[in-house]
């Protein structure tokens, strides 16, 4: 494939429709995170992408995966991406594709906008729409971040786009919230501001 770098860029050139507000802070974060995630996607996975966004990593992706899904509450309406589309709807009350399966669910700076009480909720639904021996991919910010990105809010240096949603969420739960599942991999990268883990359904 293209390198990183350039599909990137066509990514973001290619997005339609809604399109959600970012400033080139957000991208250099946004890319990171994709970059960070793609390894672990194996070619021709099928995948479904929470709080996809305006879905820019499914374009990212195009021509890698076999087929992928993308949800977010804040799409107004459903679009075609190729053999990718995304849906509006809050994961997992709201997701349409209840018979689907796949390879891979990617939750990208995903986990610290989902109230406490629906985590248990969301690690249930992967567990159902995961195929045997799938994986959960999540990349949570460290709760020390918070005070830095409200900083460059206010400066405008980042959109902020859905930070009201944050309440401080401390990844060191999610083992728990998932405790039913194998986890793989846990690493902090980004200078220890962020935390990758993949869990594995047995």
């Amino acid at each position: 494939m293209p390198n990183a770098f350039s599909r990137f860029r066509k990514a973001r050139k290619n997005s339609n429709g809604e399109r959600y507000p970012r400033k080139l802070f957000d991208e250099i974060l946004e890319f990171l995170r994709f970059t960070k995630v793609e390894p672990y996607v194996p070619k021709g996975a099928t995948l479904l992408d929470v709080g996809s966004g305006d879905g820019n990593f499914l374009r990212y992706l195009n021509g890698y995966l076999e087929s992928a899904v993308g949800i977010d509450l804040h799409l107004t309406h459903r679009a075609n991406l190729g053999n990718a589309h995304l849906v509006p709807g809050y994961f997992p009350y709201d997701f349409p594709e209840t018979d689907r399966t796949f390879d891979v669910i990617t939750l990208m700076a995903v986990a610290e906008h989902i109230p406490m009480a629906v985590l248990s909720d969301v690690a249930d639904a992967c567990w159902k729409y995961l195929k045997p021996d799938g994986q959960v991919i999540l990349t949570v910010q460290h709760p020390r971040v918070e005070g830095f990105l409200d900083l460059l809010n206010a400066l405008g240096i980042i959109e902020g786009f859905s930070m009201h949603e944050h309440y401080g969420f401390d990844p060191e739960c999610l083992p728990e919230i998932f405790n039913a599942w194998k986890l793989i991999k846990r690493e902090q990268w980004g200078f220890g501001c962020n935390n990758l883990f993949i869990f594995e359904k047995p």
